[in-house]
């Protein structure tokens, strides 16, 4: 079977390391695998793409609407003849004008976040059309978030099926000491963009080092809003407990070194970040968002709560006061991973693109 990926570009986030993951399996499970990329660039993705011998075609996107890579989209889906064309964030647009007319038989779609989030305006009634008509299948990562494709399209729920992000748990470096001596670190994953909270994050941190002055906040990747997040770190004074340690290829020594891991978005689907934390077996403070409480339950795996800076504070407190609290709750995080498994999420798909010709 010969299955093509498209994804809008294949920097270090959520849905391109999910995308590179399944593409991995996918090749391992037997699939002749093709990642198209509308934008050109290079990254850890493209290499780890790279470095499984998966073939990325870049079609050079240019900023805004580009109506070239309508052309270029087409040439390639008849050039290639796919069995299955598997489209994610930012493409589905591009795809529904490129694919008409061509004779690609199955055509799935993962809506990574909530979808009025991911298709709002003209994008959702593109998806609606293609939807309805069954001419593109919806995955959902999440129970939560295949109810808001339900509501969103007017679709039966038991035609989008659920199926969970995930990573290659072997790379994870399982944390095995929870105690902690000199200072108490929280470490937070995601783009510095508005939806991930950073700001909220940093008041909420404030809160609890006022109080525990030996906590430290450490803060990887990198994004639009970083120089407004330094600035109100610097307005607070805490720049010395709080680090910012850009992108980084490989998070695994960070999380395993840290004491919690935190998530603190408005909003989110199934966060790769978190898989990576609860593959650690880090204890973890999590916003209630998205598809967040179909990963974890409060006060079983993690501390879930409302994005409110004091609860968010309140829960960095119980895990300091309580180390068996956050060995109880990292080992569970642990043992729940095992359902976030690139392998398992591979299997699931193949699974939908053998069961949904169009």
């Amino acid at each position: 079977m010969k299955v093509i990926q498209v994804i809008d570009r294949l920097h270090l986030a959520g849905a391109q390391i999910m995308c590179a993951h399944l593409s991995v399996e996918l090749k391992k499970l037997g699939c002749d695998v093709v990642v198209v990329s509308l934008y050109s660039m290079n990254s850890a993705i493209s290499k780890l793409l790279d470095n499984n011998g998966i073939r990325v075609i870049y079609l050079d996107k240019k900023g805004g609407f580009d109506f070239s890579v309508i052309g270029k989209l087409r040439k390639v889906l008849k050039k290639e003849s796919p069995d299955v064309i598997h489209t994610h964030i930012g493409v589905f647009s591009y795809c529904a004008v490129s694919g008409l007319g061509s004779n690609v038989k199955r055509w799935i779609h993962t809506v990574h976040t909530l979808a009025k989030r991911e298709a709002p305006g003209i994008k959702g009634v593109i998806a609606k059309m293609f939807f309805s008509n069954h001419k593109a299948i919806p995955v959902a990562l999440s129970k939560t978030v295949q109810k808001t494709i339900a509501e969103k399209y007017k679709l039966d729920i038991s035609e989008i099926p659920v199926v969970f992000n995930g990573i290659d748990l072997s790379r994870c470096i399982i944390k095995n000491d929870y105690s902690f001596s000199n200072n108490f670190t929280i470490v937070h994953i995601g783009r510095f963009c508005e939806v991930k909270n950073h700001i909220g994050l940093i008041r909420a941190f404030d809160l609890f080092h006022r109080k525990y002055p030996n906590a430290k906040l450490c803060l990887i990747g990198k994004g639009e809003l970083q120089q407004e997040i330094e600035a109100c770190v610097n307005k607070l004074g805490m720049s010395d407990a709080v680090d910012f340690l850009g992108s980084q290829d490989d998070v695994y020594p960070f999380l395993s070194r840290s004491d919690v891991f935190v998530l603190s978005s408005f909003a989110e689907g199934i966060p790769m970040t978190l898989i990576e934390a609860m593959g650690t077996g880090l204890p973890i403070v999590a916003t209630a968002v998205g598809g967040v409480p179909d990963m974890l339950e409060n006060g079983t795996n993690a501390l879930l709560c409302e994005v409110d800076e004091e609860k968010i504070a309140e829960c960095f407190e119980r895990y300091y006061l309580d180390e068996q609290l956050r060995e109880q709750h990292g080992k569970a995080a642990l043992e729940r991973s095992k359902a976030f498994s690139a392998e398992e999420m591979a299997v699931k798909y193949l699974e939908i693109y053998k069961n949904s010709q169009i």
